[in-house]
């Protein structure tokens, strides 16, 4: 262990002469705390071998988040395409060139339209939506306010009319 007058050096010899002797060969470091630079410099790179660790460790699971969150928005906005694969659909998609801004997809539009037109087998056909009329002639659309009653309501009207004629029959034939 390093002496008081190793440490000090020349400037040990300006500290007053009694001091000099009852400090000369004492060991002022406790050498149950002491640690040698080759142990410190050992724990040093290997914190710095951690911490680079932890570093690569941290990218690559971003990396995996970022990619799991970008496949799932993926096949949610795929979906809308009603396309019969999904997964022919991707294949076909240069993935390069779709990217995602703020939950939208960049590029993807133009390449799922440039896909129904050269290849339409790939989508379910799309049907034109309904009348709102349920196969019939539209002069059976109720359009007045008893239409525009509830079924229960419109039930019980009918019901009431049907006693109503029931009670008239009775009267006439009694």
């Amino acid at each position: 262990m390093p002496k008081l007058n190793e440490i000090l050096g020349e400037s040990f010899k300006q500290i007053p002469e009694d001091l000099q002797k009852k400090y000369k060969d004492v060991d002022l470091v406790d050498s149950s705390n002491y640690v040698e630079k080759k142990d410190l410099e050992t724990a040093n790179n290997s914190i710095k071998e951690y911490k680079k660790k932890n570093e690569d460790t941290t990218k690559e699971y971003e990396n995996k988040l970022t990619k799991l969150n970008f496949d799932t928005k993926f096949e949610k906005a795929v979906v809308g395409y009603k396309a019969k694969n999904l997964k022919a659909l991707r294949a076909l998609l240069d993935m390069d060139k779709v990217k995602l801004v703020d939950d939208t997809f960049i590029g993807l539009d133009e390449q799922v339209k440039t896909l129904k037109e050269s290849d339409p087998y790939l989508f379910e056909e799309e049907t034109p939506g309904g009348t709102g009329n349920i196969g019939g002639d539209p002069s059976y659309i109720i359009d007045t306010d008893e239409g525009k009653l509830s079924l229960g309501a419109r039930l019980a009207k009918e019901r009431t009319e049907a006693s109503k004629v029931t009670e008239a029959q009775n009267k006439f034939f009694s």
